[in-house]
């Protein structure tokens, strides 16, 4: 087992020899192509060729569901629970590819200025812009947020994310000591307001009370017949913050209780999309 990671390690350190561009982009982001499923961050980092054999993780949280046009926020985490040396540092590479099985990039990512993610590294800007890594003031985080545009049109029935995270030791070495993650994300497209027996009072929408609040509030709607509705919370960008509702409901009235839990005070956007379209309220949550 000695002698397989010293081969390891030795294998290791002929790529970084190699590449040396690689060797100095992994603080300031992942070159581009590594976020899975063709090649991950273990193509250096950790035991080459494989992967989620350490205790830690990668997730990303995003909706359920997506909407063609829409701009949905996605989150990677990276969950290190690698040994510090002389302390942790985090990294990550997401795409968008479509569900189908070709794994075609679909939809395009809007960095919105952060300094916190950043295009892939490779040269290409073209082909750099499918991918979003961390950058050198993001890689002691453990979380990175980035807003995804769906494809307006023929977008697919299904979106896959892919993410991989490397939890690095932060000795500086792109070594067997680093462990690497990876784990995918599916998003189904949602059709609204093409149900054909929908009339144009086939859902109405009542006010907020409160609003604005500072804890919670309530949003009162109503179906004239069963339909399949959606509720979604979006910030003052039209970016996604929360997908609070989604499923089939019967005809009648309804409520939809709203908790301010971990969103910051502002002016937001409700959308509610049901069978005759979509119908959307200004809500405002007070400090």
């Amino acid at each position: 087992m000695k002698a397989y990671r010293y081969f390891v390690g030795s294998l290791v350190a002929v790529l970084v020899v190699s590449i040396p561009f690689l060797a100095m982009s992994f603080s300031s982001g992942a070159p581009s192509g590594h976020s899975g499923p063709e090649n991950t961050c273990n193509n250096c980092h950790g035991i080459f060729g494989e992967t989620n054999t350490g205790t830690g993780s990668v997730s990303i949280t995003a909706p359920p569901t997506y909407m063609a046009g829409e701009t949905v926020t996605v989150t990677v985490e990276v969950d290190n629970t690698t040994p510090p040396d002389p302390s942790p540092k985090q990294g990550f590479m997401l795409s968008a590819r479509n569900g189908d099985g070709s794994l075609v990039h679909v939809g395009k990512f809007d960095l919105g200025g952060s300094t916190l993610v950043r295009f892939g590294a490779g040269g290409n800007p073209t082909e750099d812009s499918l991918w979003v890594t961390h950058t050198s003031s993001s890689n002691q985080m453990d979380s990175w947020t980035v807003s995804w545009i769906a494809p307006a049109v023929n977008p697919p029935a299904t979106v896959t994310f892919y993410a991989a995270g490397n939890a690095a030791n932060g000795n500086g070495d792109a070594d067997e000591d680093d462990f690497v993650y990876t784990t995918t994300h599916d998003m189904t497209l949602m059709v609204v307001g093409n149900d054909p027996d929908a009339t144009p009072s086939a859902f109405s929408v009542d006010a907020l009370s409160p609003n604005p609040f500072r804890t919670d509030t309530d949003l009162s709607y109503s179906l004239d017949h069963p339909a399949t509705v959606r509720i979604v919370l979006r910030d003052g960008r039209g970016r996604m913050v929360r997908e609070l509702e989604h499923g089939p409901k019967e005809a009648g009235n309804h409520r939809l209780h709203i908790a301010a839990d971990g969103l910051a005070s502002g002016v937001y956007l409700l959308t509610l999309y049901g069978p005759d379209g979509m119908k959307t309220r200004p809500i405002t949550i007070a400090n």
